[in-house]
């Protein structure tokens, strides 16, 4: 198990779910057929709405996840501020 502040991914059937502990805090959804980005939900942000987007790979959009969550744990003061924010 990672540190409490590190995601831990887990395959569900039509997405990869972000969870903290027992918190869902994200996800990441497969291209449908014949399209080709990977679209990235997260619900915990630091703004308190929902933020989405799109990539071309599976792990650029994890990453925008992994971003907004250090993010809103900064916010939260529940992590350090990452350096260049």
């Amino acid at each position: 198990m990672g540190k409490p502040t590190e995601l831990q991914w887990r395959d569900e059937t039509y997405r990869r779910l972000a969870k903290c502990g027992s918190v869902d805090v994200g996800a990441v959804y497969p291209p449908p057929a014949l399209a080709r980005l990977w679209r990235w939900r997260i619900w915990l942000t630091e703004s308190g709405t929902s933020a989405t987007g799109t990539e071309l790979r599976e792990d650029a959009a994890r990453r925008r996840v992994e971003e907004r969550f250090q993010n809103f744990l900064a916010a939260a003061g529940l992590a350090p501020k990452s350096q260049g924010d």
